[in-house]
């Protein structure tokens, strides 16, 4: 549902809503979106026997092709609409700054010079360590680079990981620091956080959310809560804020504690997870994401073109927005993505 948080706060940075729901919480859904994403490859590379522990070629081939085939249909798709539309959406983005000044920004990712040069750098996903490149469409593709980086380095983390997980998890989080301070030292710096080693750590959270869940049985309570409360406390630090701190600590909660399942909190949380309406949005988030700024800057364009939107205003609006993106975005996952996924296994078959 990551994705309809990050819709909800571009509404209200480009829609002039309420200023608590703009900025940071788009910013910490994407954060979010790590963790969830370090969790998933973490456990399924655990369980899955395509994977064979990535101890062989034919495990790592079918995970890369996996992972590529379940990011690049749909983000391709949205690629390429976007370019050819960039310039339109640039016009309604000055549109927009014209009432809300303080959403001007710089106009070279609308107005781009070199499309095709461009469109290579994104189509091979390698525009997330490029500086220039990293921030450079309309789109907000920056965290697909960034986890693509991560895909690529997975497969052998993993392999450490599993000979001795505290160890492996403490060191590769402090040779990303590293190689980050190496990047300021040389001047070196992102518009956008597109460079592995910025968001690493929230990547690690999730990973170690998984082991926990899979492995904490092997350990005394001590040394459970003792990793929980030193992921905890390096999710602060290194985010500067408490969101991914807190999110982490309650799913290490609900989904590593024995819980009563009679408990009323527990059936009421258990409820809205398991309610078609989660699993809906949970299944177009990944859609939601990448498509909304296609139709949002357009639609608040037209919606401000005679002035600031009141409350009420704003949220007829927004919710409006919101139920057209998401239709499209059911679309997009059941046309584009799905297929994109079925095609991936189809290939991983064929190539046994």
């Amino acid at each position: 549902m990551g994705g309809s948080f990050c819709v909800l706060s571009s509404c209200s940075y480009f829609g002039g809503g309420p200023v608590f729901l703009s900025g940071r919480i788009g910013q910490e859904a994407v954060n979010a979106f790590m963790l969830a994403s370090g969790f998933l490859i973490y456990f399924q590379a655990s369980i899955s026997k395509s994977y064979e522990g990535m101890t062989t070629f034919n495990g790592v081939k079918n995970f890369y092709i996996r992972r590529y085939f379940r990011i690049a249909p749909a983000y391709y798709v949205a690629l390429i609409v976007t370019l050819f539309v960039a310039g339109y959406l640039g016009e309604a983005r000055e549109g927009i700054a014209q009432i809300l000044p303080h959403t001007m920004t710089s106009m070279e990712r609308y107005y781009i010079e070199q499309p095709i040069k461009n469109l290579f750098f994104h189509l091979s996903f390698v525009f997330g360590l490029l500086p220039e490149y990293a921030f450079s469409t309309p789109l907000p593709d920056w965290s697909l680079g960034l986890e693509m980086q991560f895909y690529l380095i997975f497969p052998v983390l993993f392999i450490f990981l599993r000979k001795h997980f505290l160890i492996f998890i403490i060191l590769s989080i402090l040779v990303m620091q590293a190689i980050l301070r190496i990047s300021y030292h040389f001047d070196i710096h992102y518009p956008m956080p597109s460079f592995l080693p910025i968001k690493f750590h929230n990547f690690a959270a999730g990973m170690i959310l998984a082991h926990l869940l899979l492995e904490g049985k092997n350990y005394s309570r001590i040394y459970s809560i003792f990793l929980v409360l030193i992921t905890a406390l390096i999710a602060y630090k290194l985010n500067r804020t408490l969101h991914i701190s807190i999110l982490f600590l309650f799913s290490w909660w609900w989904v590593c504690v024995p819980h009563n399942e009679n408990n009323r909190l527990i059936k009421t949380i258990a409820a809205i997870f398991r309610h078609n309406s989660s699993k809906f949005l949970a299944d177009i988030s990944y859609s939601i994401y990448i498509f909304h700024l296609i139709f949002m800057l357009p639609f608040f364009a037209v919606a401000l073109s005679n002035g600031k939107l009141d409350n009420s205003e704003w949220m007829i609006s927004t919710t409006g927005l919101f139920v057209g993106v998401a239709i499209i975005a059911f679309f997009v996952y059941r046309f584009i993505e799905l297929k994109g996924i079925h095609f991936g296994k189809s290939l991983e078959k064929r190539t046994q």
